[in-house]
């Protein structure tokens, strides 16, 4: 089964209801399925880490490049994880991939689903399920100077959005969005763009000093498609382009941005059923002025 790992804690009803709707207007009518993951945290099929500033002008370096240890992984959900927070030199990917590590080296996360462990108190944001390992996300994260997330509220619009995160609107052609914001502006959310087509989608925006403890299982990561491309807004990002899905990174001055398309060049059964081609997912990368997010 396909999946997001450790973006979303809960896909909001806004955003099954869009889907409700929109499959019923398709000929094949696939079921929906919700997806749970292992820490209380959920995602749909996404892929896409966010890149940019004058990093991507000058170097593409690749999904395989952001890979971390996987502490899910089963026989069923087998393949590539990647970090949606930063680029491979950034501390904020070096603390991911040592907290994905620690996880899957100390198989904390299957002990804690066979005993029905929830996530701790102060921690609640994160994969912790004793004092032991709030200590050792605590270490991580103090090695590489980054904070931890301490609340977050929901939004269920743009606007919303906008004015809990203190950003002006961004997104052009947004049909429907809706997610959460954490204390300093970092957000996530499922979205819906018409324009030319419909785009289901998932967005992250991560600001850095601080631990996002985000990733995503893309599947194989040679089988996509990769190249920089200067947005409509003048942002570099760095496109990725796969069978189901197809992943957008930015490293803006401020902040890393990860979207996830949910639907790929062989299409995408669930959300986008018709393929996605180069000039699809450009056009798709267009409708964000990631400038408005630095």
């Amino acid at each position: 089964m396909e999946h997001w790992d450790k973006v979303f804690e809960e896909v909001p009803a806004s955003f099954e209801a869009r889907i409700v709707s929109t499959l019923a207007s398709l000929e094949e009518k696939p079921k929906i399925r919700r997806f749970r993951l292992p820490g209380g945290l959920i995602a749909a099929a996404l892929a896409i880490v966010v890149l940019g500033g004058t990093a991507f002008a000058t170097d593409l370096f690749g999904l395989r490049s952001i890979t971390v240890s996987d502490p899910y992984a089963t026989p069923e959900a087998a393949g590539d994880v990647i970090a949606l927070q930063g680029v491979p030199e950034s501390a904020e990917f070096k603390a991911n991939a040592r907290w994905m590590e620690y996880l899957t080296s100390a198989d904390v996360v299957s002990r804690s689903a066979a005993d029905g462990s929830l996530s701790e108190g102060t921690y609640s944001l994160y994969s912790v399920y004793s004092p032991e390992m709030g200590k050792e996300l605590e270490s991580i994260a103090s090695s590489y100077g980054l904070r931890l997330h301490t609340f977050r509220q929901d939004f269920y619009s743009e606007n919303e959005l906008c004015s809990l995160a203190g950003i002006p609107p961004f997104i052009s052609n947004c049909t429907a969005i809706s997610g959460y914001v954490y204390e300093d502006g970092s957000f996530q959310g499922d979205g819906t763009n018409t324009a030319g087509r419909f785009y289901e989608y998932q967005f992250g925006r991560y600001r850095k000093g601080s631990f996002s403890e985000v990733t995503l299982n893309i599947g194989s990561a040679g089988d996509y498609e990769e190249w920089i491309y200067t947005t409509a807004s003048g942002v570099d990002v760095q496109l990725s382009m796969g069978p189901d899905r197809c992943v957008m990174l930015a490293d803006l001055p401020g902040s890393f941005v990860a979207v996830n398309l949910l639907g790929g060049t062989s299409g995408n059964s669930m959300f986008m059923p018709d393929p996605v081609t180069r000039e699809d997912l450009q056009a798709f990368a267009d409708m964000f002025d990631l400038s408005a997010l630095s």
